[in-house]
């Protein structure tokens, strides 16, 4: 089947090709000229891609063929036609199979897997990129390495598993030290910064986002590296957003979609999307529309599967509704259930285990609520306006229910950081004093190894249970079980459990790293064997859950570095 492409190919490009003027340039000359349009028109670099394959054609040379095919399936990327660049990137693989180029064969397979994760493949995607890391291997290239762990971190944040793409790319820019080029770190290191920034504001930390994303900015040139600057700029316009600066944002918007329109469909797309979004939230409906359908047709006219549709079709849902369209309001509302239940399943197909989805803040009950309403729609006005009413008390309900719970958990997280003090400030930890009788010396001895045990902390250990404890101590289950009732006044699980989130409490405020961790790893490095059993213990003995304690300690990190 591959020799029946490549032979199609030769056929269709020697009746077309134009040979006079192919010859003209040596391959050379095409693929710098290629190299200088790919990021600034890739139209143009397209014409040269063709030129240099039409060259490769008529000298027969096949390793140059199989480059020039690469360049042809990238310009086409560019330009958001994967359908045709998936296949002159299997012709380049199937080519350069042919005349084993392992050199140049990891780079077709990486464009493979961008390619098929745009068109919505992302499990024959992964394929691709087990085959660049298994090249990579070969040939001892760590630069193709650390593609594939860029590659498989962009899959995982399409399918909403943030913090986990996000450890992928921080440890990326901690290795990036491995590669002999600058420009290949600095490559690495602005894509990076930009998808870390893109997968915080997925969760809404604009001030993480703010962090890298301006990291990468004071790195980048317009000039220069225009590829990045554009989505720096665009996260930067995303990040005016949620900090509800929205006149702000379209500024910034406007600026990346007037760069962009040409040289990046993708990005043109996504400053539809915010223009509109923003427009909506300054109670423009009419220019929201406007900007929304565009980005919708394109959408349709594109095989690339976006991130943004769902969202996009909850704003065109709400903003038709606030102009009176109901028969648009209910389509773009069927259209987001139908892909609501749909990437549901995509996502959780294609993540190894089920993390919680980060869909549409704030917005999500109020666009059920219209649903349920539209379902339900009457032509009558005094319908309109009982509805709109019920939007807005939900609406005004809904913020006035999230400040109320923002205000108790700021009041539950300042009186646990008194409590994380005061355990900071123990020297020793409380047992039995020495001025108490015990008139038993044996338990006596054993209250000495039980503080010898917690000076060592030997709770933490995930096979810690009261059998562990007592051949530790060396003495029997059953009577360590009465000691530690009698003398800590509480059972063995209530006292092993308060003594691993005292502990947690203070290392996690005072240990930057432990903080990225996931809460699976942080249950693990606590001595919880499983994310629920630490997460139930961690809200019962505090209050709130360990992600609000994280996210708290990181708000009040940020405003001590500011202040």
């Amino acid at each position: 089947m591959r020799t029946l492409v490549l032979v199609l190919y030769v056929f269709i490009s020697h009746v077309n090709a134009q040979n006079d003027s192919a010859t003209q340039e040596s391959f050379d000359e095409l693929k710098s000229l290629y190299a200088k349009f790919i990021y600034k028109d890739a139209s143009k670099a397209l014409t040269y891609a063709i030129k240099g394959k039409d060259l490769a054609l008529v000298k027969g040379n096949d390793e140059q063929l199989v480059q020039f095919f690469y360049c042809i399936s990238k310009c086409q990327n560019r330009l958001d036609k994967n359908t045709i660049a998936l296949k002159n990137i299997e012709a380049a693989i199937a080519q350069g199979a042919t005349v084993k180029d392992t050199l140049f064969l990891p780079k077709c397979f990486t464009l493979k897997g961008i390619i098929l994760s745009e068109l919505g493949e992302d499990s024959k995607a992964l394929i691709a990129y087990l085959k660049v890391k298994e090249y990579a291997a070969k040939i001892e290239n760590y630069a193709y390495e650390i593609h594939f762990l860029i590659s498989i971190a962009s899959i995982k944040k399409k399918h909403k598993d943030f913090q986990e793409a996000i450890d992928v790319y921080k440890g990326v820019l901690k290795n990036l030290n491995t590669l002999e080029s600058p420009g290949d770190r600095l490559y690495y290191r602005l894509l990076s910064y930009m998808h870390i920034a893109d997968a915080y504001l997925w969760m809404e930390k604009p001030d993480d986002a703010e962090i890298y994303n301006n990291a990468g900015l004071q790195q980048c040139s317009e000039k220069d590296n225009a590829w990045a600057y554009y989505i720096l700029l665009m996260n930067k316009a995303i990040i005016s957003y949620q900090r509800e600066r929205y006149k702000e944002a379209i500024e910034l918007t406007t600026r990346v979609r007037d760069s962009s329109k040409v040289n990046n469909e993708n990005l043109y797309l996504t400053s539809l999307f915010y223009l509109g979004k923003s427009s909506y939230q300054l109670k423009a409906y009419k220019e929201a529309i406007f900007y929304l359908e565009n980005a919708y047709t394109k959408i349709n006219a594109s095989a690339d599967v976006d991130m943004n549709e769902k969202e996009l079709h909850t704003f065109l849902a709400l903003a038709y509704f606030k102009v009176k369209n109901l028969e648009k309001a209910e389509f773009h509302f069927q259209k987001y259930k139908a892909l609501e239940k749909k990437q549901s399943i995509e996502d959780l197909k294609i993540n190894n285990e089920t993390h919680k989805l980060i869909d549409i803040p704030r917005l999500k009950t109020e666009i059920a609520s219209l649903g349920n309403e539209l379902s339900r729609q009457n032509k009558n006005k005094k319908g309109f306006i009982i509805l709109s009413i019920i939007l807005l008390l939900l609406f005004f309900s809904s913020i006035f229910y999230y400040k109320l719970r923002e205000k108790s958990r700021k009041k539950k997280f300042k009186k646990l950081l008194k409590k994380v003090t005061e355990l900071e400030n123990v020297q020793e930890k409380k047992v039995v004093s020495r001025k108490d009788k015990i008139p038993d010396k044996n338990v006596s001895e054993i209250l000495d190894k039980i503080e010898s045990f917690e000076k060592e902390a030997q709770y933490l250990s995930t096979e810690c249970n009261l059998n562990f404890m007592a051949e530790k101590l060396e003495t029997n289950a059953t009577y360590l079980s009465k000691v530690i009732n009698r003398y800590k006044g509480k059972s063995y699980t209530a006292y092993i459990t308060e003594l691993r989130i005292n502990t947690a409490l203070v290392r996690l405020k005072n240990e930057k790293k432990l903080q990225s961790y996931t809460i699976k790893a942080i249950a693990e490095e606590f001595g919880f064997k499983r994310q629920e059993t630490f997460s139930r213990a961690f809200k019962a003995q505090t209050g709130i859950y360990p992600s609000q304690y994280l996210k708290n300690l990181s708000k009040n990190s940020i405003s001590i570095d500011k202040s």
